[in-house]
């Protein structure tokens, strides 16, 4: 819930804003999208309700518009899923890339709301979902044209995955951040409540 309200006091204009939101009741981990080392970012996805054929399809329309590489995408829930493209770009690129995603409208505004401009895929679990697990890659022919992060291709070796970086960049550290969100209920407990 918003509340906004505006006094004009002689020649001063006083802007009031209450905003209300659900409380923030789980504590969790996530990787950032930044590269360390560097000013650069990979590109970070959250998509919610999306099935796996409508992703792929739209992760490689992504990697065609853009000439981004391969995207590696993760189980987060029934319907939810991440996406993560090692490739490090400026800042203002991965953030059109974001933009022109059809992932969470939320998820888009996050480097807004970070302490630490940035984006975060969660890789612990969630209140009562466990963490998130490797699905598929959709691999892309554009696959090695942009550097790539050391520290998400490192990461990514925890689920088996070998990639062979062409234009690696930044260290092998993997940027990490604690933080609170709210716990979502799956439909299953949804339904129960009902």
């Amino acid at each position: 819930m918003r509340f906004v309200h505006k006094f004009d006091i002689l020649r001063y204009t006083l802007l009031l804003k209450i905003q209300i939101n659900k409380k923030l009741d789980v504590r969790t981990a996530g990787m950032e999208s930044r590269v360390s080392g560097t000013c650069l970012h990979v590109i970070f996805l959250d998509f919610d309700n999306t099935v796996d054929e409508r992703l792929k399809e739209e992760l490689q329309y992504l990697q065609e518009v853009f000439e981004i590489g391969n995207f590696y995408v993760f189980w987060t829930r029934e319907d939810g899923r991440h996406a993560v493209c090692i490739d490090a770009l400026r800042f203002t690129d991965s953030k059109e890339i974001v933009d022109f995603s059809s992932c969470d409208l939320k998820f888009k505004y996050a480097p807004r709301i970070n302490e630490y401009t940035t984006w975060v895929l969660r890789l612990e679990g969630k209140g009562k979902r466990d963490a998130p697990k490797y699905l598929y890659t959709v691999e892309s022919p554009h696959e090695g044209k942009n550097p790539q992060s050391r520290g998400h291709a490192k990461f990514l070796e925890k689920f088996g995955l070998k990639i062979d970086l062409k234009n690696p960049v930044g260290t092998e550290e993997l940027l990490v951040q604690d933080y609170s969100t709210r716990s979502k209920p799956d439909k299953e407990e949804d339904e129960k409540d009902e």
